[in-house]
């Protein structure tokens, strides 16, 4: 069973379902990591996303990509087709933060009117919620890292840095039952 593990980066958070479209976040990085039951990687994919909205400068010091990074970077509707691609056969996906990292994805297919024509995955697992057992409550993961590895990683907040950090824990996790 191939799965697929990603991350987004954004402009911002999720705001309530009853504002528009336009006014939720955007994507500014994604990354994904295709690995079989064994755990081996069989394919990466990332890329910066050029978002019409400028990064908040609070978010460009805190995740570190900034407009001049993504100034030239393409925009979502000239990046869907490789990540519909790279979704193809997939059977699962995961993310550390499912619900928003899917959201996220689902908006900006949406935006593009392409919801429809994407290989979503049959199986969703949000490794939030399957760690949830491990202190009865939210772990982050940087934590969740520290707990699965006993060593937090570099580059927190990069998705490419995220989704390898995120393969380890899922691995954590599954030795342990949790996922």
């Amino acid at each position: 069973m191939h799965k697929i593990l990603f991350d987004n980066e954004t402009t911002g958070l999720l705001k309530p379902e009853i504002n528009e479209l336009s006014a939720q976040p955007y994507i500014t990085e994604i990354h994904c990591t295709k690995i079989d039951e064994d755990f081996n990687m069989i394919g990466e994919y990332g890329t910066l996303v050029k978002p019409p909205v400028p990064i908040p400068s609070f978010l460009e010091d805190k995740i570190g990509i900034t407009n001049e990074m993504v100034k030239d970077a393409p925009a979502f509707i000239d990046i869907w087709e490789d990540l519909a691609d790279f979704f193809l056969g997939a059977e699962m996906m995961i993310a550390h933060n499912l619900a928003f990292d899917r959201s996220m994805v689902a908006n900006e297919l949406l935006r593009i009117e392409r919801v429809l024509n994407f290989p979503w995955p049959k199986i969703h697992l949000c490794t939030v919620e399957a760690s949830m057992p491990i202190e009865q409550r939210r772990i982050t993961l940087t934590n969740l890292h520290t707990i699965a590895t006993g060593k937090p990683f570099e580059g927190a907040h990069r998705a490419k840095e995220d989704v390898h950090a995120l393969v380890r824990c899922y691995h954590y996790l599954t030795e342990k039952g949790l996922a």
